[in-house]
């Protein structure tokens, strides 16, 4: 039990280390030796749970990729709840939010772009008549929209996260068709 303990913080420390790496270097620039000097632990200890940072962010991404997609498919249809436990997730996942600026990877951004899109295809169909826009049209609109709302949520966490999850829902919403 003991050791399960040690093992997680150990986890958690590494993940810290990484927000902290990604605010003053790029992704590309972090080493795993710097990532273990700022969690306070060895290299070898750091090999014991990664093979290298690389791996470390895919273990991270897949948890994130999972609760995004279960956001995503729990709330079809409904942009505003979607977007509102978004933002909430944001909030409160430093890393994720560290990853998504500029020093951050971007397989994570170019996923986030791709389920904004899958949220907001379904809607442009509905919203536009079909007539107005012919199917190319509204594949444009639909990575306009992500780009926005990517690029939003890059702002806002850039500017310190100072609006609450739901005045960022309430302000995409009146921006989205």
């Amino acid at each position: 039990m003991a050791g399960d303990n040690r093992k997680e913080n150990t986890k958690k420390a590494l993940l810290q280390a990484m927000v902290t790496c990604l605010e003053k270097n790029n992704f590309n620039d972090i080493t795993t030796i710097e990532l273990a000097r700022t969690a306070g632990i060895s290299r070898s200890s750091f090999y014991t749970h990664y093979k290298d940072k690389y791996d470390m962010i895919e273990h991270y991404q897949q948890t994130f990729f999972t609760k995004l997609e279960d956001i995503i498919l729990s709330h079809d249809g409904d942009k505003a709840t979607a977007l509102l436990e978004i933002f909430t997730l944001l909030a409160k996942e430093e890393l994720l939010s560290t990853l998504l600026s500029p020093n951050g990877t971007q397989e994570l951004q170019n996923f986030i772009l791709n389920k904004v899109r899958l949220l907001l295809s379904k809607d442009l169909g509905e919203t536009f008549n079909p007539h107005t826009l012919n199917p190319t049209e509204r594949d444009y609109t639909s990575i306009y929209f992500s780009y926005a709302i990517v690029g939003i949520c890059q702002a806002w966490i850039s500017n310190g996260k100072q609006e609450s999850p739901s005045e960022m829902t309430n302000f995409l919403m009146k921006l989205l068709p």
